[in-house]
């Protein structure tokens, strides 16, 4: 079971830190006494029917990461919801997720109110932080109980439990759950713990929300090291290149975005960061110039480029780059590398038969850390999982993540690009298609179309710009819609009106004509 690898460590080394937030230092013992009063409230509610799954609303806090545990320890699955996406994005997932019970701490109590008026049965709430009685909770805040105090039971759960529910982005318009289980995210942490080894007295950093499936790597590989989680209060490049020198990080997990900010920051001096083992970067393509000045300034530590989606449990492949490799100048970015440690890989053409070496295909994914599928049966999405067996392969289901790629014999899988309209901005995915419905929707416009620009030096997306045909749209307004409907990284820089879209020989929008339109227009002003 996931959390056990945190109760282990906990009964293992009881003194030695878990947990450093909000300036503090928390130890195993502590996040141990504090997951299982979460868990046993939890579990007296189980007893009046309440099941499965719970909301957990919190900023990353001391209540939030205990959350986390207290929920697994009751055997239930957490749906995290960040503070930071829009109420009518937060709302949607309540209702989609179907859970009846919610754990909010004081920081997000109050913007409950708004959030609970787009909902049309509200779950049950109670609060998670330690002074239970609501005593200081803000006077708009709606009706929360405090957990109910009550001994600790043991859970006998299993291994095909769901352990938590993301939610990622949707083409229909709406976000969609991935549940994953105990072991799923089992076979995901066995796989780091073979690919590195334990370091002494660990400090890994976590940077992304909890509802961004790489926190699921930073707490638990982490505490399956035995290793102490260092949460930063901002992800400001600045401060955080000062915190991993502080806090003498040992252990860095995020999205090259958030290194590419330092680097434009010149805050990767040469051996800026000494202490550095470990160092993952995910979730978008790496280029070389930042690998290399990253490496520059950890030249300490081992740097590891992982490739994932979520339905396949946070990561699939990983490359070790070297400094041999950085050497050739061809090599613009980094690969997606081999397989990680029990998944299996396959690149096929359109009719899923495999392609020759060198091929470029489609990339499939199979293996024990694959998810059984979309939490809602009918979502379209669904058709990506299939069966389907291959010489020389154990896997019997397969995830088509609609990423070109091609197999090579000295750098593993490279990637060729996006099969569909999905992209990710700073390692985030989004469905152009949900950006597209809100545009769509807040417009009135017959056509509409949303492209990545501008791209960076490697090709990636740093932004989006939707076009309408609509002549009269009133082009704040819509902006206002997506921000009050969208997560802010999947915002819309600027809303373009043209007369009429350039078609393909197929009749379908010219998408790479826009963003021809796009350059043409950003060269002109």
């Amino acid at each position: 079971m996931l959390q056990s690898y945190f109760f282990d460590s906990a009964t293992n080394q009881p003194d030695s830190p878990a947990l450093w937030v909000d300036d503090r230092l928390y130890s195993y013992s502590e996040m141990e006494t504090r997951a299982r009063r979460v868990s046993a409230g939890l579990t007296a509610l189980a007893r009046s029917g309440n099941t499965g799954r719970c909301l957990l609303f919190g900023h990353r806090s001391v209540a939030a990461y205990a959350g986390v545990l207290g929920i697994l320890d009751a055997g239930m699955a957490y749906v995290p919801l960040s503070p930071k996406m829009p109420a009518t994005r937060i709302a949607a997932i309540i209702k989609r997720s179907g859970a009846p019970l919610m754990l909010v701490d004081r920081r997000c109590a109050a913007s409950l109110d708004e959030v609970l008026s787009l909902v049309d049965e509200s779950p049950q709430i109670f609060l998670l932080d330690e002074d239970a009685d609501g005593s200081h909770l803000p006077s708009a805040a709606p009706a929360i109980s405090p957990l109910p105090a009550a001994p600790h039971v043991q859970h006998q759960g299993s291994v095909h439990d769901v352990a938590y529910l993301l939610f990622t982005s949707g083409s229909t318009g709406e976000p969609k759950g991935v549940p994953i289980t105990h072991a799923n995210a089992d076979a995901y942490v066995k796989g780091q713990l073979q690919l590195v080894d334990k370091v002494r007295d660990a400090r890994y950093v976590q940077l992304c929300e909890l509802s961004f499936d790489p926190s699921v790597h930073d707490m638990f590989v982490c505490w399956a090291n035995g290793g102490c989680l260092y949460v930063p209060e901002t992800v400001d490049p600045v401060y955080n290149a000062g915190f991993i020198q502080t806090h003498q990080i040992t252990h860095w997990n995020s999205v090259p975005s958030a290194a590419g900010f330092m680097q434009q920051m010149r805050k990767l001096t040469p051996g800026a960061f000494p202490n550095l083992r470990v160092s993952l970067f995910g979730g978008e393509p790496l280029p070389r110039s930042l690998a290399q000045a990253w490496m520059r300034a950890a030249p300490n530590g081992r740097l590891l480029h992982m490739y994932g989606p979520t339905e396949a449990t946070i990561a699939s492949t990983c490359f070790e780059v070297t400094t041999e490799f950085l050497d050739d100048p061809q090599h613009a970015v980094i690969p997606l590398g081999w397989a990680l440690p029990g998944v299996e890989l396959m690149i096929v053409n359109a009719e899923l038969e495999p392609v020759a070496a060198e091929q470029t295909g489609e990339l499939l994914i199979g293996g024990p850390q694959l998810a059984g599928g979309y939490l809602s049966t009918d979502e379209p999405g669904n058709r990506r999982f299939i069966a389907r067996t291959y010489p020389g392969l154990s896997a019997h289901r397969w995830y088509r993540s609609c990423d070109a790629a091609r197999e090579t014999a000295r750098h593993g899988i490279v990637f060729q690009g996006r099969l569909d309209t999905q992209v990710k901005i700073r390692g985030n995915r989004i469905e152009l298609e949900e950006v597209e419905h809100v545009v769509r929707a807040s417009s009135d416009a017959a056509l509409c179309a949303v492209v990545p620009w501008p791209l960076d030096e490697v090709g990636r997306a740093t932004g989006l710009v939707a076009f309408v045909t609509n002549p009269q749209v009133e082009t704040a307004l819509v902006l206002r819609a997506c921000r009050q409907r969208l997560p802010v990284y999947a915002m819309p820089q600027r809303i373009v009106v043209i007369d009429a879209f350039p078609l393909t020989v197929n009749g379908k929008i010219d998408r790479k004509a826009l963003v021809g339109q796009c350059a043409r227009d950003d060269v002109a002003a």
